[in-house]
């Protein structure tokens, strides 16, 4: 694999430092080797050289939360299929917009052998893919393997965990998407939440948790769970019981904002609950902020909704720095890969994205997909934005 450098591009590498304006990043056998100023990295002879001046290189984003199927409880054998191949298509063009990573929030074994098949190198061009296996209550708001009770709750997840899941994910509330319910309602209790935090604790698998409002957060934090979902209305007392016992929050701000309900068919009753939610959702977020509780980003969206995360962040007023770590470090943190991906680090996974223009200085360039130069996975250069690395590039 010929070695790659990028050089005289703006660095930002993801751990909150502040950009390198004349940097240089060394690619080889797929992996970062350097990352530092111009001046301080020498480019190895042999090289492609690609000269990036005017333009920003930074870790490949993370979408945390994103349906790449159908519920998997809403499938028969040949929906199976059906949905994890039309999830390639979604998986290639979430690359296309330099997402290097995304969770699967709806699981089931069947979506980790897509998820197995990625990784392996057999279905290529492909965002890498992590499977949250669904174990959720009957006519609970996601549809998955349904179990109710603590003992049916202990076999679901164990079972789920035997298939290889990367974590849990479950429902504490109601949500937008079913007219029979409310953000209000509950779905599993306290007790059944707290059995299946135990379980999938003690294999080191972590839950995330769909809870929009009370009494589902308060029974979602009470049980432990380390990443609440959504959060649409979530109040001062949900919020300062995430804080206390150090949960990470990631909110999908884009599934309630204006840009995701443009164009979708959805039933009125989704699109006036979403729309009357909103303003709450983002004071949350931003109150979250102002009180230092972990934020990472998950959309609940598609290609390119992550861009749009971004920019609803910094409306909420973290920086667009902020914004970039907690789509970068922080949420490869909490979905355990950051020791091979998240930051541009030497010996870490080459998996970047380069962009014209500088983000920090104007977040929304990254919803254009103009803007996009090109997407590194894996040490290999994509084709994207128009970049044709038999032209441009030049060996050194």
């Amino acid at each position: 694999m010929t070695k790659i450098a990028l050089i005289n591009g703006r660095i930002i590498d993801g751990t909150g430092h502040p950009p390198v304006n004349s940097g240089t990043v060394v690619i080889g056998d797929g992996l970062l080797e350097r990352v530092g100023s111009t001046t301080a990295v020498t480019v190895p002879k042999g090289c492609q050289v690609i000269d990036i001046q005017g333009k920003t290189v930074l870790p490949a984003l993370i979408d945390g939360h994103m349906h790449v199927g159908v519920e998997p409880g809403r499938l028969d054998h040949m929906g199976h299929v059906r949905t994890n191949l039309q999830a390639v298509g979604k998986l290639q063009e979430c690359l296309r917009w330099g997402t290097g990573t995304v969770a699967h929030a709806a699981g089931s074994p069947e979506s980790m052998i897509l998820r197995d098949v990625i990784r392996s190198g057999q279905v290529r061009g492909c965002s890498d893919l992590l499977i949250g296996a669904v174990v959720t209550a009957t006519c609970g708001h996601v549809r998955g393997r349904s179990a109710d009770g603590p003992w049916e709750i202990r076999k679901a997840v164990r079972e789920m965990i035997a298939a290889g899941t990367d974590f849990i994910k479950t429902a504490a509330s109601g949500g937008f998407q079913w007219e029979h319910e409310k953000l209000t309602h509950e779905d599993y209790t306290l007790e059944e939440l707290r059995v299946l935090v135990a379980q999938a604790h003690s294999r080191d698998k972590r839950v995330h948790v769909h809870a929009h409002a009370q009494p589902g957060l308060a029974n979602a934090i009470e049980a432990g769970c380390d990443v609440i979902l959504h959060g649409a209305l979530i109040d001062e007392a949900a919020l300062e019981g995430m804080a206390a016992k150090g949960l990470w929050y990631m909110p999908t701000l884009y599934i309630t904002s204006e840009k995701a309900r443009e164009g979708k068919r959805w039933p009125a009753y989704m699109t006036e609950r979403m729309k009357a939610a909103h303003p709450i959702h983002c004071a949350g977020v931003a109150k979250a902020h102002t009180m230092g509780i972990k934020i990472v980003t998950g959309t609940d969206g598609g290609p390119g909704s992550i861009m749009n995360e971004l920019c609803l962040f910094v409306d909420c007023g973290l920086s667009p720095m902020d914004a970039l770590v907690a789509s970068t470090r922080s949420t490869a943190d909490v979905l355990g890969i950051l020791s091979r991906t998240g930051t541009l680090e030497a010996g870490k996974t080459a998996d970047l994205l380069v962009v014209n223009g500088d983000p920090i200085q104007d977040i929304a360039i990254l919803t254009s997909k103009d803007s996009i130069f090109l997407v590194i996975k894996d040490g290999i250069i994509q084709m994207t934005g128009g970049f044709d690395p038999n032209e441009t590039g030049k060996t050194g």
